[in-house]
């Protein structure tokens, strides 16, 4: 029995909000060790030969520029700095010489791709799923915080889900992590809600109200928490 395995791939970097806390940190890290969303998206598409390197999302804007191009924009300020993250001269000991990084910009600058149009994660992953597709990729790779990137994941199901033509990503759809999250937190942080599905539990889904949380203004935020902290402290937890 034979395997036919992937002949093109596609990385998607995630777009971070330009006005997140530490927003260069998250998105290019703390050398040697922190490798951000950046350098880890080049890292990728280095290690993996990818036919397409891809930032996405517009959904936010600072200085006239929006978020993907502001994040390539950076990209390309601190390209020379891979170098200094250990696992660059781990799997590429060559990235010490000036000529290899120049053959490695040239590189990423040939697969590179920029959406900046979508405004939520679904719609990024639907509108560079559509420039994967006229590149023939077979497979994709998302790149983000282990903070973001269950919801990635998740909103990517969705969107091949939604759309027809993107049906055959499900096939070959995998994920890498960055090391930096949003600031002070980790993917232990992150808390996941599967809908019921042991007979031995309640078959209550939560996940009907806490997708309404979204909902409630970002001015009550704070007034819902404090209420939700109260009715928590009820059950004792």
């Amino acid at each position: 029995m034979t395997t036919n395995t992937p002949q093109k791939t596609g990385i998607l970097v995630h777009g971070c909000n330009l006005h997140a806390y530490q927003w260069k940190t998250i998105t290019w890290g703390k050398p040697p060790m922190e490798m951000g969303r950046i350098p880890k998206g080049i890292f990728t598409a280095l290690h993996e030969c990818a036919d397409v390197l891809a930032f996405g999302t517009g959904a936010s804007e600072k200085n006239g520029k929006l978020e993907a191009d502001a994040t390539v924009q950076l990209m390309w300020e601190r390209f020379d700095e891979i170098s200094e993250f250990e696992v660059f001269k781990r799997y590429f000991p060559e990235i010490t010489d000036q000529d290899y990084r120049n053959q490695a910009r040239k590189k990423i600058e040939t697969i590179l791709e920029i959406e900046n149009q979508s405004q939520n994660t679904v719609d990024e992953v639907k509108r560079v799923g559509e420039i994967f597709n006229r590149y023939g990729v077979e497979r994709i790779i998302l790149v983000s915080s282990p903070t973001h990137l269950p919801r990635c994941l998740r909103d990517a199901c969705v969107a091949f889900e939604q759309n027809e033509d993107l049906a055959h990503f499900r096939h070959w759809l995998s994920a890498v992590p960055s090391d930096t999250s949003y600031m002070g937190k980790s993917a232990s942080d992150v808390a996941v809600f599967e809908p019921p599905h042991r007979p031995d539990r309640p078959m209550f889904n939560i996940n009907d109200f806490l997708k309404r949380v979204d909902d409630i203004p970002g001015k009550d935020r704070l007034v819902f928490l404090r209420s939700f902290d109260e009715l928590l402290q009820e059950f004792d937890v």
